[in-house]
């Protein structure tokens, strides 16, 4: 948990306090100078982008850089944030993972953030030959470390403010050719679950509307973005994790390159049709393969059409593994943010080759029957020799392969 001590301090005109995150300190801007009012969202308010509630995001992050390195030999491996406001996701990494590998290149396009970022640097003593500072945009960065300086980043983590949709070209383009990695964050979420779908297809090139599964879809559709313009590089993306808390997306890819590579990627997109009177829905593969336009149930009436859209899984389970191992051991995560870290992996994992979930509270609404225990109808769906969990993108919700009938049958027969 994020903790305010009672260190205050001035750098020129700005307001600093003391923080400790994970076990790291650092000054950022202190909220209760900057923000004048209760109704002011807190990281907006202040002069250096910093969200306390994105603590959960870097402790993900922390455990993915420990992942990754160890599974690799690379003498040398650059983890670039390209929007690193106060810097702490840097900082953190830079002290709680302990290894002499781990270079860090930290850039924001404020001059008010760079000069805080060197301030920590100085300050708290971070070793300066394994941290490069940068104050500019984004998409020069990556050009600037691709064409100047002739370094690869194994790492880049684009954590925008908004739509990370401008800078994913750049930054795929100057990662390291064999096995890198790609942590994406997206905040503009209401496009992608379906409330402005001109939005959606101006800024992510699909017909996103609401449907019943929004914060997945809202994930495969942010999947389908970004491989598709690794395809214009002969790059194939990968997802191995892809998280919807709170505000913002969370999404993990490693890449492979080469034509044949990236041409593989269409494979996994195709589209999805859903009933908007049962939520059935169908799911086809091929970017010429349409699904149906009526639902199977007579009288319900025309489907919905969203995509294109990944359609493949957006959980690896071997590297979900490797991660909670990580997590388990990695003693800087918040204890909160670590059982829920693991609790939604666990759950995801069992399920990671399932597509989409069913709302239980819905079905019983539909029945007008009270809702049954969640994890009773899971517990009942094994019974009967179907798999099912329950899944982080709907408290109310699980995931299975039983069928939406043999589902509203079991509700009937659990419901108190």
């Amino acid at each position: 948990m994020v903790k305010f001590l009672d260190e205050n301090t001035e750098l020129e005109d700005l307001k600093l306090v003391k923080i400790k995150e994970g076990f790291t300190d650092i000054f950022v801007p202190d909220p209760h100078y900057y923000k004048q009012k209760d109704t002011e969202y807190l990281p907006t308010s202040l002069p250096v982008f910093y969200n306390p509630v994105m603590e959960i995001n870097r402790d993900l992050t922390i455990a993915l850089t420990k992942m990754y390195m160890d599974q690799t030999i690379d003498d040398k491996i650059y983890f670039v944030e390209a929007m690193a406001g106060t810097g702490i996701r840097g900082f953190r990494l830079l002290n709680e993972i302990r290894d002499d590998r781990l270079y860090i290149i930290m850039n924001d396009a404020s001059p008010t953030a760079f000069k805080l970022m060197k301030y920590n640097a100085e300050v708290f003593g971070y070793d300066s030959e394994r941290l490069l500072l940068f104050n500019m945009d984004a998409n020069y960065l990556f050009r600037k470390l691709h064409s100047d300086l002739h370094i690869k980043p194994s790492i880049i983590d684009i954590d925008p403010y908004g739509t990370p949709a401008p800078f994913v070209f750049n930054a795929l383009s100057c990662l390291k050719k064999k096995m890198s990695m790609l942590l994406v964050t997206a905040t503009d979420t209401a496009p992608l679950v379906g409330k402005f779908p001109n939005a959606a297809l101006r800024k992510y090139g699909s017909r996103v509307v609401k449907n019943p599964f929004s914060k997945e879809i809202a994930v495969r559709v942010l999947t389908y973005m970004i491989g598709r313009e690794g395809t214009i590089l002969s790059i194939k993306t990968i997802p191995i994790l892809g998280l919807f808390l709170h505000h913002f997306i969370r999404l993990v890819l490693i890449t492979e390159r080469g034509r044949r590579k990236a041409d593989e990627f269409w494979q996994s997109v195709g589209w999805i049709s859903f009933c908007p009177v049962c939520n059935s829905y169908d799911v086809t593969r091929g970017i010429t393969s349409f699904p149906s336009s009526q639902c199977f149930i007579k009288g319900h009436g025309n489907t919905e059409i969203i995509g294109p859209i990944w359609v493949d899984p957006i959980f690896d389970p071997d590297y979900i593994g490797s991660l909670i191992n990580v997590i388990e051991r990695q003693n800087s995560i918040n204890k909160k943010n670590r059982e829920k870290m693991l609790e939604i992996l666990h759950n995801e994992r069992e399920v990671s080759d399932l597509i989409f979930y069913y709302d239980i509270q819905d079905i019983a609404r539909r029945l007008r029957v009270s809702t049954p225990q969640i994890n009773v109808v899971v517990e009942f769906l094994k019974k009967k020799g179907f798999r099912a969990s329950r899944t982080h993108f709907n408290p109310t919700a699980i995931k299975t392969d039983a069928s939406i009938h043999f589902l509203i049958e079991a509700v009937k027969e659990i419901a108190p």
